[in-house]
């Protein structure tokens, strides 16, 4: 199964814009609803207002910036079932990695000596598309000790808070994870460069 985003020279249609606007405006307020737990109506407007105006905001300082660099065709439902299902997979995987690093970074903090080692560090992904570099990088946020701080192309910068932290991204386990979801190439292990110069960050 391909993931390759599919170029096209036509923009989104009034439907799948629509469409688009509406599925993120109703995230917006599910996520509002879920941590404020208020079900008063005067709550309740203000979070629909929010998200709304959320969403606007979101489409008005984004529009046209990288959209066209990822349009393309829709993909069949059935790519949508088979992700569905591999992502049902790698989520359980994800927290447990979580657990983990909290532990680790727990340790690292406790500890009467401190032993960190940050260091910044940049690698050129094999994932192409948007949604896998996109779940990649909130992954590699999530989980604790490392942070992304720049996506351009291919190409990650990733702070590292400890060896071990550093050791897990040159593994390459979580890329071969998310690669699995979209069916894109896995790298067997993943080439880091450190980040040393102020050229590096600001190409």
């Amino acid at each position: 199964m391909n993931n390759e985003p599919r170029q096209v020279d036509v923009r989104p249609t009034k439907i799948r814009q629509t469409l688009r606007w509406t599925v993120q405006t109703l995230g917006l307020f599910a996520v509002w609803f879920a941590f404020s737990g208020h079900t008063e109506i005067e709550f309740l407007v203000v979070g629909a207002f929010v998200a709304v105006f959320g969403t606007a905001l979101t489409h008005w300082l984004f529009a046209g910036d990288q959209e066209p660099r990822f349009r393309h065709v829709p993909y069949p439902f059935l790519w949508f079932v088979r992700g569905f299902f591999r992502s049902s997979l790698y989520l359980p995987w994800l927290l447990w990695e979580i657990a983990l690093s909290n532990l680790h970074v727990a340790y690292l903090v406790l500890h009467p000596r401190l032993p960190v080692e940050p260091n910044l560090v940049e690698f050129e992904t094999s994932l192409r598309s948007e949604s896998a570099q996109v779940l990649l990088a909130q992954s590699i946020t999530l989980t604790p000790g490392t942070v992304t701080v720049d996506v351009s192309g291919e190409r990650f910068m990733v702070h590292c808070l400890s060896a071990k932290s550093r050791q897990g991204m040159e593994d390459g386990g979580i890329q071969r994870k998310v690669a699995g979801i979209f069916g894109e190439p896995a790298p067997d292990r993943v080439q880091l460069t450190d980040v040393v110069t102020v050229e590096q960050v600001l190409p």
